[in-house]
């Protein structure tokens, strides 16, 4: 069967972007390469024909087809890094809507960290067509590549998939944080001797300090922290996108534990999860509840996931926890578990 992929490009817009750089590349037995530029990441690929830019709501993408295979590399606007398999999913839904690409019923891998970037890949089948997807996220931007091919790739189809690599790009930061956009104390709803009752901001979690915190804002939520008497304590809201689910949850706390081993070894001493028994993927709830050792110091961790966020309490001690060290765990717990309450599965 003829390419019908080639009739789907043919119908593209050629609004062209101005982000998007696309020049003459090399020339091939096949004839000539166009590399195409991405100054948001500095990646860049090779399309084995010119492709078309096409203007996206969240960015922009660009497509070619070169006989029996389709091109596409798309950059779109990606809040949370974690987010990626569900805002690449919203993207490849948007190609069967507008363009009639059925790429659907995406078989995705595990999410990896390459370059300190998180990357996914899937791959699909319709009709007599293959494709396969990699996902690539930086702080705000998401990278997503796309190329379908009927049997085996050809040689052109090989110099794309390897243009591209994450590698290729600056060395990025696991937790992507962007620099506070203000510092202040947190505001107190109740306050006297060795105690300081504090609302998160946005949310309606309320928990105790043994003291005021520092409260730090910026675009991808809000961090409260307090050191005292040798004590760490905080807790952070981070901002995810519509979808939460379970293997993004967990993809999170993986980015977390490998930094807290990569300085000292770790030492798990109680790690307990509870997800939803029925799942409902607008009401989702996952909770995360864990102790571990790294050289001298005792961390206390609660991760809660809901409201399209993932709060996360932390306590980090060299003794067993005080009486205001366990009044701030406590009143955090319980004020999640008051306002997300919901039938769950206790894993050990």
């Amino acid at each position: 069967m003829k390419l019908k992929l080639i009739a789907t490009i043919a119908v593209l817009s050629s609004v062209v972007s101005a982000n998007a750089q696309i020049s003459k590349h090399r020339k091939y037995d096949w004839g000539w390469s166009y590399k195409l530029e991405m100054p948001e990441t500095g990646m860049k690929c090779e399309f084995p024909e010119k492709p078309t830019i096409i203007t996206l709501a969240y960015g922009y993408m660009t497509a070619a087809s070169f006989k029996d295979e389709l091109f596409i590399a798309a950059k779109l606007e990606n809040h949370s890094p974690y987010d990626l398999q569900c805002r690449t999913e919203e993207f490849t839904t948007e190609l069967r809507k507008v363009y009639g690409l059925h790429l659907n019923n995406l078989k995705w891998n595990e999410i990896e960290t390459v370059n300190g970037h998180l990357t996914a890949s899937a791959d699909s089948k319709w009709g007599w067509a293959k494709y396969h997807v990699d996902a690539i996220a930086t702080e705000d931007v998401l990278t997503i590549f796309v190329y379908a091919h009927h049997g085996e790739l050809s040689v052109p189809g090989h110099f794309f998939a390897s243009s591209y690599s994450v590698n290729d790009m600056q060395p990025g930061d696991l937790h992507y944080a962007t620099a506070a956009k203000q510092t202040k104390y947190a505001k107190s709803l109740e306050k006297d001797h060795g105690r300081s009752l504090v609302k998160l901001e946005n949310t309606s979690v309320t928990l105790e300090w043994p003291a005021t915190p520092a409260m730090e804002a910026n675009r991808h939520g809000s961090t409260y922290a307090l050191n005292q008497k040798g004590s760490h304590y905080a807790t952070r809201v981070i901002e995810s996108g519509p979808l939460m689910s379970y293997s993004f949850f967990n993809a999170f706390i993986a980015q977390e534990q490998q930094k807290c081993s990569a300085t000292s070894s770790l030492e798990m001493i109680a790690d307990e999860t509870e997800i939803p028994v029925q799942f409902d993927r607008n009401k989702e709830v996952y909770f995360r509840k864990m102790t571990f050792k790294t050289g001298d110091k005792t961390h206390h961790r609660f991760y809660v996931a809901a409201d399209n966020r993932i709060i996360v309490q932390e306590l980090e001690t060299t003794t067993e926890p005080t009486l205001a060290e366990t009044r701030y765990l406590n009143t955090f717990e319980q004020s999640v578990r008051n306002k997300y309450d919901t039938k769950t599965l206790v894993l050990k």
